[in-house]
This record gives structure tokens, C-alpha cells and sequence, in this order.
């Protein structure tokens, strides 16, 4: 790996460590801020609070794949079809067991994003490996 791939990624896990610190400050302040908050422009603003960090470490991740190498970008596309086959066995699953009652988990949607994530992870490690 080139000197300016591995600058890039310190970087890139700076500013994405960066981001994803600043979503659970935010995540928490704006769940804590809305307890007592009647419906209207104020609670709308804080439950979209969260996002805003997300999008710093969507910027973070397409800056650091624009200096990837070409090995490093097939490792990252593989990395994401698997994570999305299992991420959507995983969302089948639970929507099934939901439906008919067997499992009830109340955060589905907002916990799948996440898991996405770090689904994705773990797999560019395994290939990484692999490779």
C-alpha cells in the first residue's frame, strides 16, 4: 500500500471517528432534548439532528475512496455486495419474525444502518485476509 493511500486512511479514520462521535453526542442531546417536546418544526428538527454527522462521515468515506487503489476499491465493492445479501436476509428475518409475532424489536430501522456498517467491516476484513 502507497504512502498516500495509508496517509489517506488515517485521515479518513480521524474524520470518520470524528463524525461518528459527534452522531452519538447528537443522537443522545436530541433524544434528551425531545422528552416534552410537542409534535411541530422543534421536534422534527431534533429527530433529524442525528443525520447531519452521518452525512460528515459519508463525505469522509467518499474522500477516502476517491484515493483508493484499484485493489482497495474491489475489496470495498465486494465488501458491500455481501454486506447487502446478508443485510437483506437479515431485515427478511426480522420483518418475518415480527410479523407473526415471534421476536418484537421496536428500533428495526433505525438500528439496520448500523449494522449495515459494521456488517460491511467485518467482511473488507475477512477479504482483506483473504487476499
Amino acid at each position: 500500500m502507497s504512502e498516500r493511500i495509508k496517509k489517506a486512511g488515517k485521515r479518513y479514520l480521524l474524520e470518520f471517528g470524528g463524525a461518528m462521535t459527534l452522531y452519538v453526542v447528537v443522537l443522545f442531546a436530541s433524544i434528551y432534548a425531545a422528552k416534552g417536546i410537542e409534535q411541530g418544526p422543534t421536534l422534527t428538527a431534533l429527530a433529524l439532528a442525528p443525520i447531519a454527522p452521518v452525512v460528515l462521515a459519508c463525505i469522509a468515506f467518499f474522500r477516502f475512496y476517491l484515493n483508493m487503489d484499484e485493489r482497495e476499491r474491489r475489496i470495498h465493492a465486494d465488501a458491500a455486495a455481501f454486506s447487502l445479501v446478508i443485510g437483506i436476509f437479515a431485515a427478511l428475518t426480522l420483518g418475518f419474525l415480527h410479523s407473526f409475532g415471534v421476536f418484537k424489536f421496536e428500533w428495526d430501522m433505525l438500528w439496520f444502518g448500523p449494522f449495515l456498517i459494521g456488517l460491511w467491516g467485518a467482511v473488507r476484513c475477512v477479504l482483506r485476509l483473504r487476499d
